[in-house]
């Protein structure tokens, strides 16, 4: 990185600090108080509305709720914290809370890990451990007695994981301000995004474990065909972000600029004539005219893992569509400017890093759709990644290096 834009971005984190410090004003501090207090009476309202109807439940088994939180690349991620929970609990019933119920059906079609999906509207007591967070998993609520009862061979992990929150506590309740400081922190201890999770919770969890999904043969034949994809070779492009995340204030900044998607669709067709380019994307991606085949919008989820399984290789920015290809067969090229490689990145993929500016990641709250620095979107950032680095980096997939 550039050392003014180093310098520049840390004098930004630092404010956000400064801001979050700003908090011991007695004024804003009471405000704050009060925010809480009333949002802790609204919460206690609504569970004991919920309670008064609700149906307490009685399980011979350990009850376990993880609630993730974020987008559906955080989903995937949570699946490989799943597979290390499953393994220190293969008798215990585990369900994931999320916003999308399609979205868990998605990831864990292949019935792996969880016992199923549970919706928001949950009693606590219905469960003897619940684990929750995104970039920070933690311990919210613990029944010891039914742990120590029913899985006396996890207490050490609890004991372990209820020591780190003591730690973690502070990034967990001031997400997302302190995910860049959470981020840059793990790094320097040697931790990553997915080993985070496993962390801050007790258990064994690396970066580059693998829970890949797994794939019915006939359904992926069968929807390759409809695709017009069957016995074809493809690789596919994806140029989008959460489609919950607001863009109408600018160009998402993890996503790579159009005339660096047309200049790299001119040379990959011409070094592989024979290999389709294929594109995926949401409401928040816009349809390429140079693509083979579009399926901007015409996919759903649940057919994205088996379109990715199929394809050569996968090129994209760091996006959730790089941690669903992760649960599959496909390595990705993947383009890092905003979030850290470092961080988040897996070995098995061809890792790009901007080589002008990188790693403002939430110090900002609009990060995901501004420049940090006010950089117009092809001065900096992923723009600074030119179409024949990502064709070498698909290349070395495409040759098994």
């Amino acid at each position: 990185m550039e050392p003014i834009n180093r310098l520049r971005l840390a004098a930004l984190q630092a404010q956000q600090l400064i801001n979050l410090h700003s908090q011991k004003s007695s004024l804003v501090r009471l405000a704050v108080c009060l925010h809480r207090e009333r949002k802790q009476l609204k919460n206690k309202i609504k569970l004991s509305l919920r309670a008064l109807t609700h149906k307490a439940v009685v399980s011979p088994r350990l009850r376990v709720l993880v609630h993730v939180r974020g987008g559906i690349g955080d989903v995937c991620m949570t699946r490989v914290f799943l597979k290390a929970l499953r393994a220190q609990l293969p008798q215990a019933e585990i369900y994931l809370c999320y916003d999308s119920q399609s979205v868990v059906e998605a990831l864990f079609q292949d019935g792996a890990y969880i016992n199923g999906f549970q919706n928001r509207k949950y009693l606590p007591q219905d469960f003897d451990l619940i684990i929750s967070g995104c970039h920070v998993f933690i311990y919210q609520y613990v029944n010891r007695a039914r742990v120590e009862q029913l899985a006396p061979g996890f207490i050490p992990v609890l004991e372990k994981g209820l020591k780190m929150r003591d730690i973690c506590r502070v990034f967990a309740e001031n997400t997302p301000y302190l995910d860049g400081y959470w981020a840059n922190a793990t790094v320097e201890y040697g931790s990553s995004r997915v080993a985070n999770l496993g962390l801050s919770t007790g258990l064994v969890v690396g970066q580059n474990d693998r829970a890949e999904i797994a794939l019915a043969p006939e359904r992926k034949r069968e929807l390759l065909s409809a695709l017009g994809l069957a016995d074809k070779k493809y690789i596919t492009i994806h140029d989008g972000i959460n489609t919950n995340t607001d863009t109408s204030h600018g160009h998402p900044t993890r996503c790579w600029p159009q005339t660096r998607w047309r200049e790299f669709a001119a040379l990959f067709k011409q070094a592989h004539p024979d290999i389709l380019l294929v594109q995926l994307g949401g409401s928040k991606s816009q349809a390429f005219d140079f693509a083979d085949v579009c399926l901007v919008g015409k996919t759903a989820v649940k057919d994205l893992p088996y379109v990715l399984d199929g394809a050569l290789a996968h090129v994209d920015g760091e996006s959730g569509m790089v941690h669903l290809a992760n649960l599959t067969h496909t390595r990705s090229v993947v383009l890092f400017g905003p979030s850290s490689a470092e961080y988040l990145g897996y070995a098995q993929n061809v890792n790009i890093t901007s080589p002008k500016c990188q790693n403002c990641m939430n110090i900002l709250e609009d990060w995901m759709t501004r420049c940090a620095l006010n950089y117009a979107e092809n001065e900096q950032c992923l723009a600074a990644i030119t179409a024949p680095v990502v064709l070498d980096g698909v290349n070395k997939i495409l040759g098994g290096k």
